[in-house]
């Protein structure tokens, strides 16, 4: 009776001893997966914390390199400012460059448009007290003195002022001395008779006589020059000695030095 009930006692604790075993083991069994399921959870942290690390570090390189395209873009807005700064105060310094030669071309203008005026007026007074002694006549740059055969004549195959020309000369020299900044020129001229050798050494030698009667006279040297043209350059057409009588002379020819004009034709 013992026995068995001791057997009985081994057997009921034996199956309470296996029982409690099969429940560790099952909660061994369960601890391992939740260890296992943790492992798989701090994996996937990792993972992301790695990916979340290699995102923070992206953002930040892109972080710099924004800060350094805004740095750029700053110092090109500052440099585009400059250039812009420069082109108007460039633009400024021109217009007002331009303005004042705009402003010293008037000026220079009207100083012109006034010489011209006066110059006028002195020409219109030179011929208006030669007119009284000798035929004399305008042109573009200044005024022409004609010393035609009938008044200014010379003998045959001679460039020997007459005391009749010399005395012409001398009152046409007082005239020409009061006035400044003009050139002479005297012309001599022939008729058609002789050939245009002849004639053309002939009315050189005859506008020297002037030439130097004027210099002597008083007139600077270095503003008279003489050019002879020969039978070249007649008056008037024709053989007649009337015309022949017109187309023998001297011309001086006052030219305004201060004002450049168009070219003339000497003779005309």
């Amino acid at each position: 009776m013992f026995l068995l009930l001791l057997l009985v006692t081994a057997g009921v604790t034996g199956y309470e001893g296996y029982r409690r075993l099969n429940a560790m083991n099952a909660r061994v069994e369960d601890l391992g997966r939740e260890v296992h399921h943790i492992g798989q959870l701090a994996e996937a942290s990792a993972e992301s914390a790695h990916a979340a690390d290699a995102h923070a570090t992206e953002a930040a390189n892109n972080a710099r390199a924004a800060a350094g395209a805004r740095v750029q873009a700053e110092q090109l807005q500052k440099q585009a400012e400059s250039r812009q700064s420069q082109a108007e105060t460039a633009a400024q310094q021109a217009q007002q460059q331009a303005d004042q030669a705009q402003q010293q071309a008037d000026q220079a203008r009207d100083q012109l448009a006034e010489l011209r005026r006066q110059r006028e007026a002195e020409l219109n007074h030179v011929q208006e007290v030669l007119s009284h002694i000798v035929a004399t006549r305008r042109t573009q740059s200044g005024l022409v003195i004609s010393l035609p055969d009938s008044t200014f004549k010379f003998d045959f195959d001679s460039s020997e002022l007459k005391p009749k020309n010399r005395e012409l000369l001398s009152r046409i020299a007082g005239i020409l001395l009061v006035v400044k900044g003009y050139g002479l020129s005297v012309y001599g001229y022939s008729d058609d008779v002789g050939t245009q050798d002849y004639n053309q050494k002939l009315s050189v030698r005859r506008a020297q006589a002037v030439r130097e009667y004027l210099v002597n006279a008083g007139i600077d040297a270095g503003v008279v020059n003489v050019k002879g043209f020969g039978k070249t350059s007649p008056l008037v057409e024709g053989h007649s000695e009337a015309a022949r009588s017109k187309n023998r002379r001297v011309e001086i020819a006052l030219t305004d030095t201060m004002i450049k004009y168009g070219a003339e034709v000497p003779g005309r």
